[in-house]
């Protein structure tokens, strides 16, 4: 499933990233990477909002629908 579709509060495993290696360094070195541990905060507008080892982390649209989870 596409993180951008979990409903706000679900806990879940990213389990695969189909994006650019710019953009995936720069998730990867703020913790959301493949294998990390993530809880959907907020999904509205543009952006979701992940909680990841405690820090919140927005992402666009078009980059949250290209990280999967388990």
């Amino acid at each position: 499933m596409r993180i951008m579709l979990a409903p706000v509060g679900q806990q879940a495993k990213i389990g695969a990233m189909s994006l650019d290696a710019e953009v995936k360094k720069r998730l990867t070195d703020i913790g959301v990477a493949v294998g990390a541990d993530v809880e959907v905060i907020s999904n509205s507008g543009g952006s979701l909002v992940l909680d990841v080892l405690g820090v919140r982390v927005a992402l666009n649209r078009d980059v949250a629908m290209k990280i999967r989870v388990a």
